[in-house]
């Protein structure tokens, strides 16, 4: 009797072994560096249902590391003149939905791989948005204004752009590009308006002082060049002439009193 219930003890247990095994699910293969696509996340375009799908870049037009992730894949595109065609499409609907909200918008701002994506305003002063929000209302964080003494259409030789050094947002990732990595790797931006639509390819990153007579816009090109370079942290050469049209991201810096940080760029004009 003892041995007849072992024995059936015993087959019990080979029979739900087998079974197991049977439903095991067999081990994918990792995947080679040849045939992976790897996804950037961009913003949500109105009527997309899922934007991921169809913002997929493959790893061998990027890098030739096998394992990419998707923070390398968007430091890859702030260092590369190229947005993509979604991208393109999102900040061309904001930029069409505002100018008829807002009496002093005039485009948007956009660099990849940080913080800075944001509307762009003019007031008829250099205080007004530095705590009011595109739309007029009071807000401490403000917006990101173009100086009022600049043209509206950027066609000035010399345009600035003011912006909070925040914690998160704002201009507050101009401090990381101290840097020289992060400098390296945020290359070029794009302004977007109604009518036109401009490339940034940034050459330095200058700390000057707020009251600086330099701006007193509009300066002489030549004068504005060598200041930029005489105060940079970074410069690069061969970029920009003093006959260029150039943009200047503007914001607070801890290095001195009344210190600014300039992260300055030429603007290309897009067909």
């Amino acid at each position: 009797m003892l041995r007849s219930v072992r024995f059936w003890i015993a087959a019990v247990l080979v029979v739900t072994a087998l079974i197991c095994t049977i439903q095991k699910p067999a081990m994918l293969p990792s995947p080679s560096s040849s045939n992976v696509q790897h996804q950037t996340v961009a913003a949500p375009h109105k009527g997309s249902a899922d934007p991921i799908a169809s913002e997929t870049v493959n790893v061998s037009d990027t890098t030739a590391v096998s394992e990419t992730t998707a923070s390398e894949l968007k430091e890859y595109a702030a260092s590369v003149p190229i947005v993509s065609e979604h991208k393109k499409m999102d900040i061309s609907d904001r930029v069409d939905i505002l100018s008829e909200e807002y009496k002093d918008f005039i485009g948007w701002i956009y660099i990849a791989d940080s913080d800075i994506d944001y509307p762009i305003v003019q007031g008829t002063d250099n205080q007004y948005y530095l705590y009011h929000a595109p739309d007029g209302t009071e807000n401490e964080v403000g917006s990101i204004f173009l100086d009022y003494q600049c043209a509206s259409d950027f066609s000035d030789k010399q345009n600035i752009l003011f912006g909070h050094n925040m914690q998160s947002g704002m201009f507050g990732d101009i401090r990381s590009f101290k840097e020289r990595e992060k400098y390296d790797s945020h290359r070029y931006g794009w302004i977007f308006m109604n009518d036109r639509r401009y490339r940034i390819d940034f050459y330095a990153l200058a700390i000057v002082n707020a009251y600086d007579p330099m701006f007193d816009l509009p300066v002489d090109g030549a004068k504005w060049q060598k200041w930029i370079k005489d105060n940079s942290i970074y410069y690069t050469e061969g970029i920009i002439s003093d006959d260029d049209v150039c943009v200047a991201l503007y914001t607070c810096a801890s290095d001195f009193d009344d210190a600014r940080a300039l992260f300055v760029g030429k603007l290309e004009m897009l067909k």
